[in-house]
């Protein structure tokens, strides 16, 4: 790369570098933190941001952890489903809190906890194939209350070492084993009467249906947090798409930045995927440059290959039953569409096809947007089936 051409400021797939319109959201984020360092006090809810793939909720929770970290917390991050149990994954990850500067008492309390998570949680993963009888269930109890007491002794050591208290990061909530959301809830619930004192949090990110799947865990899952992240209006989108270039002294036309606002519809994903492409466009533009119109083709050429290649991947993932779903909705329309008229559609009833719909939101491929409505989670889905899923199929 020549001396005068930059890399590019854009970072599709990676976590983002710039989050316009998330203030809001980073600002909650702030006042608990900044709560918890001045009242040295529990957070009693577990706050968790939800929203569809691609806009932006794995970026959020590390600019959180960030923020934490800046200001002395203890971090720890966990993904739901990397492993058996998250419970485990916790555990995992408290053990590398220990350093040289934890007490001899600390590190035996400690131990002596993740022993116990690592040996109840297989049990206690049975015990959830009839919830309703978890809350009484030896095994399930132990398995909750030994989470409990590891966050409790995790907490105590890090703060007896000098931090400000301790923070939990957990991305990919929806994916996250039953026990291991039980547990969680069930040890938090415990901790605001047993622990009140222990500065701790806890920070989740999920897609959208991760309420449900919460839900389904724990009857009282509703008292967990939840906000939701949605696409980014004109002036985010804008800000999203300038701001990267603006910082290494990189302007927009704007002919082609209304062209490119207009193809990415405000999905995060995409404003960065095609604020690349138009970078390379136009050969990586050093200072003083600028992404122009003249770029735009080329650019669009190349986005449209990369959204084309994710729409596949996505297209690929259904089962022969939901593709036969999304063939139906993607008919009815690109935005909002009436869960009724899939079925009929279908030639079926709403309830035969709960089924195929559960699995999609699993999949993260549409989401709730109304009451009896949902759409699909990136623009430009809907066309993509429309005027490929039939090729696809044969290919």
């Amino acid at each position: 790369m020549a001396a005068s051409q930059q890399r590019s400021p854009y970072t599709p797939g990676a976590i983002a570098l710039h989050l316009p319109g998330r203030d809001v959201h980073l600002a909650r984020v702030s006042v608990h933190l900044t709560n918890l360092s001045v009242y040295r006090q529990l957070d009693g809810r577990v706050h968790v941001f939800v929203g569809p793939r691609g806009v932006g909720k794995t970026s959020l929770l590390r600019v959180a952890q960030r923020d934490a970290q800046q200001r002395t917390f203890t971090t720890v991050w966990a993904t739901g489903g990397d492993s058996v149990s998250l419970s485990v994954d916790l555990a995992n990850e408290f053990d590398k809190l220990v350093t040289t500067t934890w007490t001899d008492t600390a590190k035996a309390a400690l131990a002596k906890t993740l022993n116990t998570v690592r040996l109840n949680f297989g049990v206690a993963s049975l015990q959830l194939a009839t919830p309703a009888d978890a809350d009484n269930s030896t095994e399930f109890q132990g398995a909750a209350r030994a989470l409990q007491e590891a966050i409790t002794a995790a907490a105590r050591g890090v703060v007896e070492a000098g931090s400000p208290g301790l923070v939990v990061f957990i991305d990919e909530l929806q994916a996250a084993d039953a026990v291991g959301i039980r547990a969680l809830a069930y040890a938090w619930q415990h901790m605001q009467a047993e622990a009140p004192e222990l500065p701790a949090a806890v920070f989740a990110a999920g897609l959208s249906h991760t309420q449900d799947t919460v839900a389904k865990a724990v009857s009282f899952g509703e008292r967990f947090e939840y906000r939701h992240l949605n696409n980014l209006n004109r002036d985010d989108a804008t800000l999203a798409l300038t701001a990267p270039a603006l910082g290494v002294g990189v302007g927009w036309e704007q002919g082609a930045l209304d062209a490119v606002l207009q193809e990415t519809q405000g999905y995060p994903y995409f404003l960065q995927e095609f604020g690349d492409t138009m970078w390379e466009a136009a050969g990586y533009p050093g200072p003083g440059g600028a992404l122009t119109a003249e770029h735009f083709p080329a650019a669009r050429e190349q986005f449209i290959v990369a959204r084309n290649m994710l729409f596949r991947s996505r297209w690929k993932q259904a089962s022969p039953a939901e593709a036969k779903f999304i063939t139906a909705m993607a008919s009815l329309g690109d935005g909002d569409v009436k869960r009724r008229d899939v079925a009929t559609a279908l030639g079926t009833t709403s309830t035969a096809i709960s089924m195929a719909r559960q699995s999609l939101m699993d999949k993260g491929l549409i989401e709730q947007s109304s009451r009896g409505s949902m759409r699909f989670t990136a623009p430009g889905f809907a066309q993509y089936i429309r005027d490929y899923a039939d090729v696809d199929a044969d290919g």
